[in-house]
C-alpha cells in the first residue's frame, strides 16, 4: 500500500510539473528559472533537475512519456542556457580546473571535458562534456580554451620533456638520446644506451644542462621530471596514451627507497617513476646518483667510509643501506664493519641483466607489460 501511494503521489507530481511546464511552453510564454544555491534548476516552481559542471540532469521516472521528456528538455534548454552561459565565461576567466586521475577535467568538482588520444603522450585531445543547451559557438570556444588550458598546464610541468621532441641539433647523437629519453618518458639506464653517449664528446655534452638532461653512472635522466608533480602528470598521460589501466600506484612523495618485501612491485612501472631495482630494494634515481658522488667524495686509495650522511640521504637502515651497497658491487674490508671497497664494474653487478638491449623506442612500448 505505502509502494503504491509513493508511486501514485510521484506521478502525481510529475503530471503536474509537465502540465505547468507544457502549457507555459505552448503558449510561449518565457517561464521563470531559478537555480539555488544546491545548483537545483526549478522552472515556474517546478523542480525539473540539477546542473553538474556543464551538464543538466533531468529528473523523470523511467514511466516518463516520451513527449513529456521533449517538454522537460525544452524547457531546461530555455531555462539554463544563459546560467550555462555565464559558467563557460567564468571557466575562461578563473581557469579554475584540474586535471584528474581519470582523465577528467574538473572544474568545481565537475567534469567538463575529457581527455582523449591524441598524436602523443604530451599533447592529448580533448572532448568537451556539455549540455545540448549550450549553442554550438559557445562549445567552440570552449573546446579551443580547455585545449589551450591543458596544453599550458602539460608544458609548465613537463616542460623538459617537451622541449626533447621540439629539439634541433646539429649533433645526430644528442638527437637521438633525446628522443629516446621522450620515448621513455625521462628515463633511461646508461647500459641501454651506452653507445649513444659515448659518441657525444665533451665539448658537445655541455648543452645537457640547457636540455635538462643529466648523464648520471647508472642513468639518463631529466632531474625536474622527478618531482613530485611532473611525476604524476607524465604518468598519468604515459598510463592514458599506452591504454595502461592497472593498480601501480606512484611511490608518496619523499620516498627516496623502497623495500619490496613481499615482490609485488612492477620494477619497469617503479623505473617510469624514477626509481631503479636492486634485488628487493628501489632507490630514486637522482638519490642514487647523490649517493654514488657522496661515496666518490669520501673515497680515498680506493676506500670509504660509510656515514649518517649517506644513510640519511636514502632513508634507510643501517642493515639495508649495507646490504645495497654489496648489490651496488662494494665489499666490506676486511674485519672492518663500515669500510668499503669497490669490487669493479662486471656489468654494475648484473643489476641490468634483465633488462634487454632494446633497438628502437617503439620496441621499449611494445615490451612494457604492467601486471
Amino acid at each position: 500500500l505505502s509502494d503504491k501511494l509513493h508511486n501514485e503521489l510521484t506521478k502525481s507530481f510529475i503530471d503536474k510539473r509537465i502540465s505547468v511546464l507544457s502549457r507555459g511552453l505552448k503558449q510561449d510564454i518565457k517561464l521563470n528559472t531559478e537555480i539555488n544555491s544546491n545548483d537545483e534548476v526549478i522552472i515556474d516552481g517546478q523542480f525539473i533537475g540539477k546542473l553538474k559542471g556543464l551538464k543538466l540532469n533531468l529528473e523523470f521516472t523511467k514511466g516518463t512519456l516520451d513527449t513529456d521528456v521533449k517538454s522537460l528538455k525544452k524547457a531546461a534548454k530555455q531555462g539554463v542556457e544563459e546560467e550555462l552561459k555565464k559558467r563557460v565565461k567564468n571557466i575562461t576567466e578563473t581557469k579554475d580546473l584540474i586535471l584528474n586521475h581519470d582523465y577528467k577535467i574538473l572544474w568545481k568538482n565537475n567534469p567538463i571535458a575529457k581527455i582523449k588520444k591524441g598524436k602523443n603522450y604530451l599533447y592529448p585531445e580533448i572532448d568537451v562534456v556539455a549540455d545540448e543547451a549550450i549553442d554550438d559557438e559557445t562549445k567552440k570556444d570552449l573546446h579551443v580554451f580547455l585545449k589551450n588550458w591543458l596544453e599550458n598546464h602539460i608544458f609548465s610541468e613537463l616542460s623538459d620533456l617537451i622541449n626533447l621532441i621540439k629539439l634541433e641539433n646539429n649533433n645526430q647523437y644528442i638527437r637521438a638520446l633525446a628522443f629516446r629519453l621522450y620515448e621513455n618518458n625521462g628515463v633511461l639506464k646508461r647500459d641501454e644506451i651506452l653507445e649513444i653517449v659515448s659518441k657525444i664528446n665533451k665539448e658537445d655534452r655541455k648543452q645537457f644542462r640547457s636540455l635538462g638532461i643529466k648523464i648520471g653512472r647508472y642513468h639518463v635522466f631529466l632531474p625536474r621530471m622527478l618531482k613530485p608533480k611532473a611525476v604524476k602528470l607524465r604518468i598519468l598521460l604515459w598510463k592514458f596514451f599506452n591504454g595502461i589501466n592497472n593498480k601501480n600506484e606512484i611511490p608518496k612523495s619523499g620516498l627516496n627507497f623502497l623495500n619490496d618485501q613481499k615482490n609485488d612491485f612492477n620494477s619497469r612501472f617503479l623505473l617510469l617513476c624514477g626509481f631503479e631495482k636492486f634485488k628487493n630494494f628501489f632507490i630514486r634515481v637522482d638519490i642514487l646518483e647523490k649517493l654514488f658522488i657522496k661515496i666518490i667524495e669520501k673515497t680515498k686509495n680506493g676506500r670509504f667510509k660509510i656515514d649518517s650522511g649517506m644513510m640519511n640521504l636514502l632513508g634507510c637502515k643501517k642493515d639495508d643501506f649495507f646490504k645495497l651497497m654489496k648489490l651496488m658491487n662494494y665489499r666490506k674490508e676486511g674485519g672492518s664493519e663500515d669500510i668499503f671497497i669497490y669490487k669493479g664494474d662486471n656489468k654494475q653487478n648484473k643489476v641490468n641483466k634483465s633488462y634487454k638491449k632494446i633497438n628502437t623506442p617503439f620496441k621499449k612500448l611494445e615490451t612494457l607489460s604492467f601486471k
